[in-house]
């Protein structure tokens, strides 16, 4: 009776199915299997919505590169690190870099010499410049270009003077009494080692330094006429020695040279286009902090 038992427990319909069903409810339940089973989905939804790129197509500008950025940029700009924008645009001009890096790489650029990967970007660099072609502009182009570059291009005023400069609360006092010795004749060797000559400068490279009101009242002074003047930076014993005007520089005095400016810069513009184009054939990630 006892084996009839068994036997009829054994065969009751589902029997097994229940035992397996159980079993997974119970493993389901275990955290480890919970956290793994999470994984796996975050791992699922992550391949389903970002494809599968070649190593070669991946552009990624990880942690490691935006901290080399940073660290390339520090010693040129006293020890500060880039602002949001600056950094925006040197990420931007790494992107352009390693998408020239990678095409010359791709059309086997590097065989047969060791280039070192700049020369290999130059090169890249170079077909791509070369490759461009740019139409000569039209008189109105040139002119309206021309207008907003003027500045490049006007023959600037030129000033040249002595200067003796006093800073301090006793600056002006100091800076008359010395005007009073050096018209007497009677300065020191001192006064006259601390003189400086500031020969044939571009009067707006004067400015920043000086001020627009004191390189304004040197100019208008006569020549060999020494004087006192308040600057942005204290005050100073100045000589005017010459002052030359500058003037407009007519766009037919410099034609040729404005032309082959504008078909630079215009080539340089379609040519980093054109970097941009092939860029499209690549995934590019930036890991943004």
């Amino acid at each position: 009776m006892a084996a009839s038992g068994r036997n009829e427990g054994a065969q009751r319909p589902g029997g097994g199915a229940g035992t397996l069903r159980g079993f997974v409810v119970r493993l389901l339940r275990e955290p480890l299997i919970q956290f793994m089973l999470m994984g796996a989905t975050i791992f699922a939804v992550h391949a389903a919505v970002t494809p599968s790129v070649s190593k070669e197509r991946l552009i990624e500008v990880t942690p490691e590169v935006r901290q080399s950025i940073i660290d390339a940029f520090k010693p040129e700009h006293e020890g500060r690190e880039p602002g949001a924008d600056e950094l925006k645009r040197l990420i931007d001009l790494w992107i352009l870099n390693e998408i020239t890096f990678r095409e010359a790489l791709a059309q086997g650029l590097d065989k047969g010499d060791e280039m070192i990967r700049d020369r290999i970007t130059h090169k890249m660099r170079l077909l791509i410049f070369n490759g461009v072609q740019v139409d000569e502009p039209s008189n109105a182009e040139l002119a309206a270009w021309y207008e907003r570059r003027r500045a490049d291009y006007d023959i600037p005023d030129f000033v040249s003077f002595i200067d003796v400069a006093f800073s301090g609360p006793a600056a002006e006092a100091e800076a008359r009494t010395v005007l009073e010795q050096i018209l007497a004749g009677t300065e020191s060797e001192e006064v006259q080692r601390r003189a400086t000559i500031f020969g044939q400068r571009p009067r707006q490279s004067l400015e920043p330094s000086f001020g627009k009101a004191f390189v304004d009242q040197l100019v208008e002074g006569s020549p060999g006429t020494w004087r006192v003047l308040a600057a942005a930076d204290g005050w100073h014993v100045v000589r005017l020695d010459t002052f030359v005007p500058g003037r407009k520089v007519d766009l037919s005095e410099v034609g040729s040279q404005v032309a082959q400016t504008w078909k630079d810069e215009r080539r340089r513009i379609l040519a980093i286009a054109a970097t941009r184009d092939l860029g499209k054939a690549y995934v590019i990630r930036r890991d943004e902090p």
